[in-house]
């Protein structure tokens, strides 16, 4: 009975057990011995955990005094009605708008001072991207955080359409800024300032003074630049990462209705835009956009689409201030507070899906100055 059962137990079968456990639990379990922390903190672990990990809700609104960040599960569609306690709750020690997210990682911004950081919540670190782009922010930046499909490398990716430069920052040891040459690619406004990544891969949509806004594509491994065509002729689209795919939302705001389009792409280079969703802005629930849509002075309000559900229902949120619920069988969007609302002192909500993970800055990477929060 005073055995150590575990001791015995083969490492495949004990990592097994543990990839069943709560964030919170394995986390507590690293704290046990010392080969429990060597067996969560291996690379091997790391990759079944990630593998297996569900994507999380990262949720931030920041206030005058503080800059608390929640991560929330996603259940399914019949679970939108129960209010959800976060599964992790943090207070980063800088002000910071969420700018991405990769393998558990997110890239923050802070505002104020043109800081980048990458933080993982689950370990608790975070680094500051020091470098030669320190005090060179402006608005209508661009930026971009994912990996690459082959080499598995962790990339910060800045665009400057006033200077028409481009850098990369690859997360390991010893990095810097680095300058990527692009001589056919040049637009003078990103209207995503946050890439969308999709597969290795990601975008933003541009113009110039010349042509109506399209899509320029960044990949990771190869480092090289693309252009495609946007799926309708729009100023006020924006894009982003839905189930696996690129995602156009499309607000117009002279009907009050939001078009998505996801793009498929075939074997071998083809790719099709396909029309998902149309969501009307209008019956029970147009209390909620009679404000700004007939007395308000900012005409123009992004619908961010976060989750499609296996029935077709969709989470959402309006205006970086409201959660809703689109019912695909009713047409219909309705108000949740599920994952918090927006009190009084609270500027926004910024909102981003994440996958969970113990992937380590310090230990993985190899990054220097990591601290802890």
């Amino acid at each position: 009975m005073n055995q150590d059962l575990f001791r015995y137990l083969p490492s495949e079968l004990f990592t097994d057990i543990l990839l069943r456990l709560p964030l919170e639990n394995i986390a507590s379990c690293k704290r046990v011995c010392k080969p429990w922390l060597g067996l969560i903190e291996s690379d091997a672990f790391l990759k079944f955990h990630l593998s297996k990990s569900a994507p999380a809700l990262a949720v931030s609104m920041p206030t005058r005094d503080s800059n608390w960040f929640n991560l929330f599960r996603l259940g399914d569609e019949r679970e939108h009605k129960h209010k959800q306690d976060p599964i992790i709750k943090f207070n980063f020690p800088q002000a910071s708008t969420i700018q991405g997210s990769a393998n558990g990682l997110l890239l923050l911004k802070n505002p104020f001072i043109d800081c980048l950081y990458v933080c993982n919540p689950i370990t608790r670190e975070f680094v500051e991207l020091h470098g030669r782009l320190t005090g060179r922010f402006c608005m209508g930046d661009c930026y971009g955080f994912g990996v690459s499909k082959i080499s598995g490398q962790h990339k910060v990716v800045y665009l400057n359409p006033k200077y028409n430069e481009f850098h990369v920052y690859t997360l390991e040891t010893g990095s810097s800024w680095r300058s990527i040459e692009s001589a056919s690619l040049s637009f003078r406004r990103c209207f995503s300032s946050v890439g969308a990544l999709v597969n290795g891969n990601l975008y933003w949509l541009v113009s110039n003074d010349t042509q109506n806004p399209y899509i320029c594509c960044f990949d990771l491994e190869t480092e090289g630049f693309s252009t495609f065509s946007a799926p309708v002729k729009s100023n006020v689209g924006m894009l982003y990462t839905l189930g696996g795919c690129l995602c156009f939302s499309d607000d117009d705001p002279f009907n009050g209705d939001n078009v998505i389009w996801l793009l498929k792409e075939t074997e071998p280079i083809e790719k099709c835009w396909c029309e998902v969703r149309h969501v009307t802005k209008d019956g029970p629930y147009l209390d909620i956009f009679v404000e700004d849509y007939y007395y308000g002075q900012d005409f123009y309000k992004r619908l961010q689409p976060i989750k499609i559900y296996r029935n077709g229902d969709m989470l959402t949120l309006w205006d970086e201030s409201i959660f809703l619920y689109y019912s695909k069988r009713r047409s219909t969007l309705k108000k949740i507070d599920l994952f918090g609302k927006m009190d009084d002192d609270c500027y926004y909500i910024n909102s981003v899906l994440l996958t969970p993970s113990f992937l380590s800055l310090k230990r993985n990477l190899g990054m220097k100055n990591v601290r802890s929060f």
